[in-house]
């Protein structure tokens, strides 16, 4: 769970909070009530919150690409801290599909990787998380 929390962007929050206006009032409060699920460890909670999100929500509505992949990045996040690994990489996966420049879902993948023992994807994905941003936390090869 410690993991989980100090991987959660301050940047991501802020960018998904400000998704704005009138029109994603429903996506905005789906990703506040997942953020504070999975800040207290509901996480099945949380992955329904997000996972509404990306399904549109009961309005159907839209949600921007920037946003959408945050919202898989963290939903990814969620089923990792659940042993999901699976899951976790697949949205961690999508997040970077939907965003190329999302450093953060490369670092959560090759943390993952490297959970695995797959050594070589962990250091393709570390290497492409620190080219996009620098600070994001990575796994330390030797």
């Amino acid at each position: 769970m410690g993991g989980f929390l100090s991987r959660f962007s301050p940047l991501a929050l802020i960018g998904a909070l400000l998704m704005g206006g009138t029109a994603l009032a429903d996506p905005t409060e789906d990703y506040r009530d997942g953020v504070t699920a999975a800040r207290a460890g509901h996480m099945d909670e949380a992955i329904t919150a997000f996972s509404h999100i990306i399904d549109g929500g009961a309005s159907g509505q839209a949600v921007e690409t920037n946003n959408l992949a945050s919202v898989y990045n963290l939903r990814g996040m969620c089923h990792e801290a659940k042993n999901e690994t699976d899951q976790a990489l697949a949205d961690y996966s999508k997040a970077i599909e939907i965003d190329p420049k999302m450093a953060e879902a490369y670092g959560n993948r090759a943390m993952l990787y490297a959970k695995f023992g797959d050594k070589d994807k962990a250091k393709a994905d570390a290497t492409a998380a620190k080219r996009i941003d620098y600070k994001v936390k990575v796994p330390k090869f030797d």
